[in-house]
């Protein structure tokens, strides 16, 4: 099983709790609530959560966004100030379950901004034109690239989600992440055939995960089936079907994962 590149080399899977902040001061608390609770491997910023993503109705062009990156800049200092965890920076849009409205352009921006920054890792959405270019910059800043892809809607095949992840390993990426919502429950047998298989087969560590209620399964086995991390709350819930990092780390406990 292949370990997260951010993390140390036993650690698998690794925990990552999402911190979907409204501002600065608040990533402040929930970083701080972080650290002092056992069992987080990795904070996960979701930069989407701030209000300033809330207050507007419209997709961002690139000339919209300095006063986002001011707030960035500001949630970075508050969240290093508070916790010296490795940090994935992630700004979901609205095409995958997040807040962010924003051209191809200014997404690439804004992800420039982070890689700037310096955190372990950045999220890059695939589906994204400027996706292989920013995997290149974050290699160029010595940060590790998370590809990411989410459906919302339904559960793609199988077939497809291993060329697409097979796809994310050779556009350079360092984690292939796939999150999709079940429809039946045999699509979460699908999801965890998917996570081993192309674990079994690519170079670089895997996550694969069903969504909702009916995915649940996949946040505490996934591990088994190959997936290098799962996702867990500490206080607000981020995504559907979520558990907290106790839940999380009494299965894994009970699975025999480090």
């Amino acid at each position: 099983m292949k370990s997260l590149p951010f993390v140390p080399a036993d650690t698998f899977p690794a925990v990552i709790v999402p911190l979907s902040a409204v501002d600065p001061e608040e990533l402040g608390e929930q970083s701080a609530r972080c650290a002092a609770t056992e069992g987080v491997d990795v904070i996960e910023w979701r930069v989407d959560a701030l209000a300033e993503f809330g207050a507007v109705d419209h997709v961002l062009e690139p000339h919209e966004l300095e006063g986002i990156r001011d707030r960035v800049r500001a949630g970075w200092e508050a969240l290093r100030a508070n916790t010296a965890q490795p940090v994935l920076v992630t700004v979901r849009t609205r095409g995958e379950g997040g807040a962010a409205a924003l051209t191809d352009e200014a997404y690439a921006g804004l992800v420039g901004t982070f890689i700037e920054l310096g955190p372990e890792a950045v999220d890059i959405e695939f589906e994204r034109t400027t996706a292989e270019a920013l995997i290149a910059r974050a290699h160029d800043a010595g940060v590790s690239a998370l590809a990411s892809f989410h459906d919302f809607e339904r559960t793609p095949p199988a077939e497809h989600l291993l060329r697409l992840m097979s796809t994310m390993h050779r556009a350079g990426a360092d984690v292939a992440k796939i999150a999709v919502m079940p429809e039946h429950r045999t699509d979460v047998l699908e999801v965890l055939s998917v996570g081993d298989r192309a674990q079994a087969t690519l170079p670089i560590p895997v996550v694969a995960i069903s969504m909702g209620e009916l995915g649940k399964a996949t946040r505490l086995v996934g591990s088994e089936f190959g997936s290098a991390a799962t996702f867990a709350a500490v206080g607000r819930l981020s995504a559907p079907g979520q558990l907290t990092v106790p839940q999380v780390r009494a299965a894994l406990d009970a699975l025999g994962a480090d």
